[in-house]
């Protein structure tokens, strides 16, 4: 019998090639690991390959495009896009996500104790998020803009303190877009999940958007696990002093759900 003398390097190479591990991808929803805000910057990378993250300056048109295809005047709104060359738009997400929730309520003390509406303006961008799906070979194939609805907040008869606060616990999902050859590969589902993680992550109470009535959306946004409204109801918010809601057209319809 002939023994061969082992040797040291090819043996020390197969175990390299044994122990290293297969490329990590992510699943967003109940059981998901904790968003970080590198992560986030970075991208989310799903099974299919398709790579969830913030939107950056070379994404903006696509988006701006892709937001458009929902209809009914939707728009990814110039105050959003132009704070993305600048790093405005979420940084405050990014630093929630890093730092923990109570980073909000610091820059939320920021913005009320400034002088000015400017100062409210950007902790709203700061606090909004457009995401954006990456195939790794056509490109950005879907959007997503959420971003805190001061305006409403502010004109539904809080007071204005808990108007402010509302901003860290109320999230609108304004729009949520792919484009046509990329859709029913659940890439609008993995946006939506996404979001809803990050939210959830900072602590915020309620996520709501709204969609035109007899478009046939209902069926989709229940299968996301979303509560879709019916026509003409509005969304409550209960987590103020007094009684407040939320409401639109008749030619709407809410859908929300409680990120707590």
């Amino acid at each position: 019998m002939v023994t061969k003398r082992p040797n040291p390097k090819k043996n020390k190479a197969a175990r390299r090639r044994r122990s290293a591990p297969p490329p990590a991808t992510w699943r967003a929803g109940s059981g998901a690991a904790a968003l970080t805000s590198a992560g986030l910057a970075e991208g989310l990378v799903l099974a299919s390959g398709v790579r969830i993250r913030m939107a950056r300056v070379e994404d903006v048109e696509t988006a701006r495009r892709l937001v458009a295809l929902t209809g009914s005047g939707v728009n990814l709104e110039s105050r959003l896009a132009d704070a993305i060359p600048d790093g405005r738009l979420g940084a405050a997400v990014l630093k929630g996500l890093a730092e923990g929730p109570e980073a909000l309520t610091y820059e939320m003390a920021v913005a009320a104790s400034a002088e000015g509406e400017g100062s409210v303006e950007d902790l709203v961008i700061g606090l909004s998020c457009v995401l954006v799906a990456e195939h790794p070979e056509h490109g950005v194939v879907g959007a997503l803009v959420a971003l805190p609805p001061a305006r409403v907040l502010s004109n539904i008869g809080i007071p204005d303190m808990e108007a402010l606060v509302g901003l860290l616990k109320v999230i609108k999902l304004k729009a949520v877009a792919v484009d046509p050859a990329h859709r029913s590969g659940g890439i609008a589902a993995a946006l939506i999940a996404t979001c809803r993680q990050i939210y959830t992550q900072l602590r915020y109470l309620l996520l709501y958007g709204q969609f035109r009535a007899g478009s046939g959306l209902e069926t989709y946004y229940q299968r996301q696990g979303l509560t879709v409204l019916r026509e003409g109801q509005g969304v409550s918010l209960t987590m103020f002093s007094v009684p407040a809601g939320i409401y639109t057209e008749q030619t709407e319809r809410f859908f929300a759900c409680d990120l707590a």
